[in-house]
């Protein structure tokens, strides 16, 4: 059986986190330089204990907030991307599973190396390992920003380091 060639899009999984916000930054770039629409995507759970946004909240009005908030966490990611096609996904579920799944047929899934959540410290890659052993399509870590201890030799690194800004 033949598969389906894979669609000009890219995923990006964006949870909050500084190594996801790198993810949507490279992730744009890279559908810029390919003609790419990206395809932004935050996994959510409604259950007020794993998710504030789901506290005296129906699932639609959850489900609405999570999709405004997604929307405005990248334009202050990427600022003006005008261009840029970008369409919005807001899926309940299990964020490693949910991401395999939405990239089916893309041509790149792109995460951040480390998550965010109220359980980090015991998931800390569980998403990227998933993706890595089940996704379809390539995928590519982003490391989150090295952000450089006090002390005189992490003083001299953040004095020579860069913030990327926004890609276009």
């Amino acid at each position: 059986m033949m598969e389906n060639a894979p669609e000009n899009r890219i995923v990006v999984g964006l949870d909050g986190s500084a190594g996801s916000a790198a993810a949507v930054r490279w992730a744009a770039g890279q559908a810029v330089r390919q003609g790419a629409a990206l395809q932004v995507v935050n996994v959510w759970v409604h259950d007020s204990a794993l998710d504030d946004a789901s506290a005296n909240r129906t699932v639609a009005e959850a489900t609405d907030v999570h999709l405004k908030a997604l929307e405005a966490a990248t334009t202050k990611i990427l600022g003006d991307h005008k261009g840029l096609e970008i369409t919005y996904d807001v899926p309940q579920g299990d964020p490693g599973d949910t991401l395999v799944e939405r990239s089916e047929n893309a041509a790149l899934l792109v995460l951040g190396s480390h998550g965010t959540g109220k359980i980090r410290e015991l998931l800390v890659g569980s998403v990227c390992k998933t993706a890595l052993h089940h996704a379809t399509c390539p995928v590519t870590v982003i490391p989150p920003p090295a952000v450089a201890p006090e002390g005189r030799f992490g003083r001299l690194l953040a004095s020579i380091s860069y913030e990327p800004g926004p890609i276009l």
